[in-house]
């Protein structure tokens, strides 16, 4: 990574190449390949994957390098807990944040984090969000290995700065990317309504509400701040939801939580727990 305290002939040189080749990159691997190049200039990273969300349908990995493909089982349920998908869900602004800026407090601990995030050797993740339409947002990933530097502000400045080389470059691989098809939109909303109803058949209103924020990967304390009840109510609250659903630990639970996404058909609209009693 060459040194960002001064723009100097040398660095703009680099900088101009890399823009040339990104203008005449012609294919979405091409086309990935030149952005991650551009990127490497201004902030540092291990892996790179470029995706694209939507409203009404999973994301779509369209380029990666240097990670893991996340695979089909992120398809299956797991983006709905991601905190940059959910981002783009609730209509969130563009720009890059840090996962720091978006994840709640207590995400690093969680099993999803454990699961997911170490699955693909993920230690620190700084994502650049776009929207492409109404409907649809692309999401450039840059990660670092765990044991490495987490990402700074400064980092996100920088990605920033980018100005429209990269929403042009992610509108030009979002063209070249298959529309959903009405199975997988169907699906999509399948298991987002198994998600929301997840618990609902055993769990009073509040308990559910505290499930669905544990799932997102909050502490104790980080959901007696957003329900703003003490942190100790929220501590009976989880003993109570895994007494109730059988589990005696968050890892219980996500891990209950996808086995149940597993039995979800297409136009499933219930608690998908049902269908595992």
């Amino acid at each position: 990574m060459i040194q960002r305290s001064n723009l100097d002939p040398k660095t703009l040189t680099v900088w101009n190449d890399g823009t040339a080749h990104l203008a005449v990159a012609v294919g979405t691997e091409e086309i990935g390949s030149a952005l991650s190049a551009l990127l490497k200039i201004i902030v540092d990273f291990d892996a790179i994957f470029l995706a694209t969300f939507r409203r009404d349908a999973p994301p779509t990995v369209a380029y990666l390098v240097g990670t893991r493909e996340p695979g089909a089982h992120y398809q299956d349920g797991p983006y709905l807990l991601d905190p940059f998908y959910a981002h783009f869900l609730n209509g969130g602004a563009d720009g890059c944040y840090r996962l720091s800026d978006l994840a709640p407090d207590g995400f690093r601990r969680s099993e999803y984090f454990s699961t997911y995030y170490g699955g693909l050797n993920i230690g620190d993740e700084l994502g650049l969000l776009v929207a492409m339409d109404p409907q649809s947002c692309a999401h450039v990933s840059i990660v670092r290995r765990p044991g490495g530097a987490r990402f700074t502000r400064r980092d996100c400045n920088w990605l920033n700065s980018g100005g429209p080389l990269i929403p042009e470059a992610m509108r030009r691989i979002n063209a070249t990317l298959a529309p959903p098809t009405r199975h997988q939109s169907v699906v999509h909303d399948s298991l987002q309504l198994a998600y929301q109803n997840f618990g609902t058949s055993v769990l009073t209103e509040r308990e559910h509400e505290v499930t669905q924020l544990l799932l997102r990967g909050n502490s104790a304390k980080a959901i007696a701040r957003s329900l703003l009840i003490a942190t100790e109510t929220a501590r009976n609250h989880l003993k109570r939801i895994y007494s109730k659903l059988g589990v005696a630990s968050q890892a219980e639970l996500f891990a209950l939580f996808f086995r149940a996404l597993d039995q979800v058909d297409p136009g499933f609209s219930g608690d998908p727990l049902s269908r595992l009693r």
